[in-house]
């Protein structure tokens, strides 16, 4: 089984990273294909591309300054999926590049299984933005659990699987000892 991923900024390349991993412990034989950063990379084998240096922007001015670059790298990633044909694409984080590259893989692919990790905050700035992602979206896995009924209400099926930053201080330090560091 072939899994494509998409991470665009280093704490989604962190979060990706600890999903490959995990996903690799409950399966051996998972090839994982894509692009993220340098974390994802090391997870997933040479053939994943290490894209975070060029991709993590901040602010309009750098976005636009980028145009050609990201116009680009969105047909090269639409390209690569059409071709690979993975059984599933998981796009972490970074809406402005993979709510639009889901929204592609719809209308390009429509039998596309398409996965959300570490969905747009819309609860906190546009709630009816899930309806239309509901449209392009198989499946969002929530790292907080107020999300998934708000999903589930607008008709986009939502798993909550925790947010592995908790996660890490739960298993090693306590909370009042991560935050004296």
């Amino acid at each position: 089984m072939t899994i494509y991923f998409v991470a665009g900024e280093v704490s989604a390349d962190n979060h990706g990273a600890a999903l490959m991993r995990s996903l690799r412990e409950l399966d051996g034989e998972l090839h994982f294909v894509g692009r993220g950063g340098p974390q994802m990379k090391e997870a997933a084998g040479e053939q994943f591309k290490n894209w975070i240096s060029e991709a993590a922007v901040l602010g309009l001015w750098e976005v636009l300054r980028k145009y050609g670059y990201f116009r680009e790298q969105f047909h090269e990633a639409v390209q690569e999926i059409r071709e690979s044909k993975p059984d599933a694409v998981v796009l972490i984080d970074y809406p402005g590049f993979n709510l639009r590259l889901a929204r592609a893989l719809r209308t390009q692919a429509r039998q596309q299984k398409v996965i959300y990790y570490i969905s747009p905050q819309v609860w906190a700035w546009n709630r009816g933005r899930i309806k239309r992602m509901a449209h392009f979206i198989d499946l969002v896995l929530c790292i907080f659990p107020f999300e998934v009924d708000l999903y589930n209400q607008a008709g986009l099926r939502a798993l909550f699987v925790g947010h592995s930053m908790i996660e890490r201080l739960q298993g090693g330090k306590s909370i009042r000892s991560a935050i004296q560091i």
